[in-house]
């Protein structure tokens, strides 16, 4: 007798699609970085955009390994981005 494999109707097969939500999560913090140009000096944008660098590496290494951690980088990422912008504003003395 021959079993059934049964699929499940909803939720996320993240060792398919952890590294693709992974990758969508670094272009949205990629828009984030690129929007700090309106209060940011160039050099500001860059090291926002250069935060961004190991990130990427990050989830390029682990999208075989790890794939379903791979959604966690991102998070990780924003609040580096955060604290830049925090240090920036403040003492670095940058505004709009």
């Amino acid at each position: 007798m021959r079993r059934r494999r049964r699929r499940r109707a909803g939720g996320l097969r993240l060792e398919r699609s952890g590294p693709w939500i992974a990758v969508g999560g670094l272009f949205v913090l990629l828009w984030l970085a690129i929007s700090t140009s309106v209060y940011a000096p160039w050099w500001g944008v860059i090291l926002h955009v250069l935060i961004l660098v190991p990130l990427v590496g990050w989830v390029a290494s682990w999208a075989r390994t790890r794939p379903t951690a791979c959604t966690f980088v991102p998070l990780a990422g924003l609040p580096l981005l955060a604290l830049v912008t925090a240090v920036g504003v403040g003492p670095g003395g940058w505004s709009a």
